[in-house]
């Protein structure tokens, strides 16, 4: 029997090892949450910045973290009283949580896409604009009122923030106040280029015209790497769900198959199991996750 509890205590111990290997990429973002330190945590800020990149930036990041671990929670519970098993629990906490932070990821991707794809359109209008003797305040101008349909609301957004005293100073103040709401790669290097172009002067339809060029490389090449990572994307969603789903159709069909994995030997064993998943989900993941374009680094504030 000694040999039975110590087998449990050390299965429960891996598997709550590897269930931290699984929320690693979270555990800051949930600290910060919980102790309310949302402006010192980096991890927390990481947040805040895919909630604006999946145009949910009126989500506070705390709210968010808040809710998915409460969602989580419930989950939990709910497993432990119809299974009975405290490993099975933890694992449905454990997916459900990490399932919400794929659910954004998937709505940020899928809005980055589309409004990178219209900040692209932009771009080649714009160039058109200033390169027939027209200004960088004409050119956001026209894009608000004529430009690209996606990418209208951006500038016209743009346009409204603006002080009527400093048009130039107050344009890019208004612009770097979308930056900051946005938080997008791609806006970013607009931000900089129109900042150099108005602080010092630089030339902008050549900056416009480059930087069509290398975000346009830049999507392609993201939209080649896509379609080879969705079949393991698709893998790795399944591993999460059909555990689930076939003890939950165990459960209802013949309840006492389970029986087994309620005593301390089968709990311990399951335990086992369950941990090597875990570890088996993040390595797909791994392999399956896309790289994120970096951001500037500017100021966040207009001197």
């Amino acid at each position: 029997m000694i040999a039975i509890e110590i087998l449990l205590a050390a299965s429960l111990a891996a598997a709550l090892a590897l269930g931290l290997v699984l929320l690693a990429p979270d555990v800051g973002a949930l600290r910060s949450a919980l102790l309310l330190g949302a402006k010192d945590s980096r991890r927390l800020e990481r947040v805040r910045v895919d909630l604006a990149q999946a145009e949910l930036a009126d989500i506070p990041a705390v709210l968010w973290v808040t809710v998915r671990v409460g969602t989580a929670l419930v989950v939990g519970l709910v497993a432990l009283a119809l299974f009975h098993l405290v490993v099975l629990a933890a694992v449905a906490f454990l997916a459900v949580y990490h399932l919400g932070g794929l659910l954004l990821e998937r709505r940020r991707r899928s809005a980055e896409e589309r409004r990178q794809r219209a900040l692209l359109d932009a771009l080649a209008y714009g160039a058109s604009v200033m390169s027939r003797a027209g200004s960088a305040t004409q050119m956001i101008e026209s894009l608000a009122v004529s430009g690209p349909l996606h990418a209208r609301r951006l500038f016209d957004e743009i346009l409204a923030y603006r002080d009527s005293a400093d048009v130039e100073g107050s344009l890019l103040a208004a612009v770097e106040r979308t930056r900051q709401r946005l938080a997008d790669p791609l806006f970013d290097d607009v931000a900089l280029a129109l900042n150099l172009h108005w602080r010092k002067g630089g030339r902008l339809v050549p900056a416009l015209e480059a930087l069509n060029q290398e975000w346009e490389e830049t999507l392609k090449l993201q939209r080649e790497a896509r379609a080879l990572r969705a079949g393991v994307a698709a893998s790795v969603i399944l591993l999460t769900l059909l555990p689930f789903i076939f003890l939950l159709l165990l459960q209802l069909l013949a309840p006492s198959l389970l029986a087994p994995l309620r005593t301390p030997g089968g709990e311990a064993l399951f335990a086992v199991a369950v941990g090597w998943m875990v570890l088996g989900y993040r390595v797909l993941q791994r392999m399956s996750e896309a790289p994120r374009e970096d951001r500037l680094q500017l100021a966040e504030g207009v001197a």
